[in-house]
């Protein structure tokens, strides 16, 4: 017999909710939680200030949102990343220093679509010089040599562009010895897949052709069986905040990291149904001076049903280019789903019970959706996803308290100064005296 039980408990003033589990009589860590993304280290009989010994180096003990902080830890190693922008610089500072705090995201390459009319620059640099440990480099079209095929349409340059950089970026991650690259979007953002009261029901499946073509070594019971387990195991690293680089190394010798040098993590779309104050005030950030609502992780948290395809669409990856041979990286992939060759990029779409990390991908609003150009976005499209309302999920609420409480206020509030602020150039990048075309090869 399994008895559900919710408990809400005061912690710092803080509403949370868990979900405990009492399995047989016995009393086990909750494997489950709903409702808010802040949970009570003290139930589970852990230290509220604890950090694992292989996480130090990123997050220390510190609790105090102290605004005369002049040093901080700063991760010793972490993650890789390629980002590419089109006008989204609203976006960027909050996925900076999302994936700073989590990941830990240690270097970045970042390219601009001149198609679009802004430039990253001044965020990127604010960044560079403030002893964040995180090296970021900006690319234009010539320092990855891309050259514009002016027989394709508008949307196929822009995929033909996102196949060279991604393929360009991990080369250059390899050739420095890195080892995990995460290739996400800038309105993406990486957890853990914590079990939740409104996961996929297991016991159904969806009539569509992604779930046929899932690679069939990850839709038997022993796998699922033995990715579930993991699961039920996350609520501990996320509340001891261990970040996912050292979680992979702490388990690089067990599955799914030993066998998965491409690891595919599905996706949860969050749409742009609103929250009542009440609930955006336990991000507990507006006394630093942080306007909640610059931030899509702590405006929104309705999102598509978990575990299917026409909301979430595929999956994103993770790469460990360790165990990449260079002679695989090429532009010549199938999508940016897939920017390996099978097998060791397979069909991007797993059962959403077996993802360790998940991304959180978001809709944001329409003044966002708007302004950046892109055919394929219009009044009518966004509308048919902007009201999507499956479930609700909190569990990215907490973290720019936490990222405040190691940096400090008053430095949180300089690097994430253009959070949320919509920036659009007089005209595109590519129409500037400042831009260089690379010429096609004949």
């Amino acid at each position: 017999n399994v008895l559900i039980v919710e408990h809400r408990v005061q912690n710092d003033s803080q509403s949370i909710s868990i979900i405990s589990s009492e399995v047989n009589g016995t009393n086990n860590p909750p494997s489950q939680y709903v409702h808010n993304s802040i949970i009570d280290p003290s139930f589970f009989g852990i230290d509220s200030n604890w950090s694992s010994s292989a996480d130090v180096n990123h997050h220390d003990k510190t609790t105090s949102q102290d605004d005369h902080k002049d040093t901080h830890e700063v991760p010793s190693d972490g993650f890789s990343g390629c980002l590419l922008l089109k006008d989204d610089n609203d976006r960027l500072s909050e996925w900076l220093a999302y994936h700073w705090l989590v990941l830990p995201l240690k270097y970045l390459v970042v390219a601009v679509d001149p198609t679009g009319t802004t430039s990253p620059k001044h965020i990127l640099e604010l960044w560079n010089t403030s002893d964040m440990g995180m090296e970021i480099i900006l690319w234009d079209d010539v320092d990855y040599n891309h050259w514009i095929d002016e027989e394709l349409d508008e949307l196929h340059k822009h995929r033909d562009r996102q196949k060279h950089f991604l393929a360009e970026c991990q080369k250059y991650h390899k050739r420095k010895n890195r080892t995990w690259v995460a290739l996400i979007d800038p309105d993406e953002f990486i957890t853990y897949n914590i079990i939740a009261d409104d996961d996929r029901d297991l016991e159904t499946k969806p009539n569509i052709d992604v779930f046929d073509n899932i690679d069939p070594m990850f839709t038997t019971s022993e796998y699922k069986s033995n990715m579930y387990a993991i699961r039920q195991t996350l609520v501990k690293p996320y509340i001891q905040r261990q970040t996912m680089y050292n979680f992979i190394n702490e388990h690089t010798n067990q599955e799914p990291w030993k066998s998965e040098v491409c690891h595919i993590m599905p996706r949860v779309f969050f749409s742009a149904v609103e929250s009542v104050p009440d609930i955006l005030e336990d991000a507990k950030v507006e006394q630093y001076g942080l306007n909640i609502a610059k931030f899509s992780t702590l405006s929104y948290f309705k999102h598509g049903e978990k575990g299917e395809y026409f909301n979430n669409h595929f999956g994103k990856v993770i790469i460990d280019l360790s165990r990449v041979d260079a002679n695989e990286i090429t532009r010549r992939m199938d999508n940016i789903h897939r920017p390996l060759p099978d097998p060791i990029c397979t069909y991007p779409f797993k059962l959403y019970e077996t993802g360790i990390f998940r991304v959180h991908h978001y809709h944001g609003t329409w003044a966002q959706y708007s302004s950046r150009s892109d055919v394929r976005r219009s009044r009518e499209r966004y509308d048919k996803f902007a009201y999507v309302n499956f479930g609700t999920d909190y569990q990215l609420q907490s973290w720019l308290n936490q990222f405040v409480s190691i940096v400090g206020a008053e430095k949180s509030k300089s690097l994430l100064q253009y959070a949320g602020i919509i920036d659009k150039g007089e005209k595109p990048i590519n129409e500037t005296a400042a831009y260089i075309k690379v010429i096609p090869p004949n």
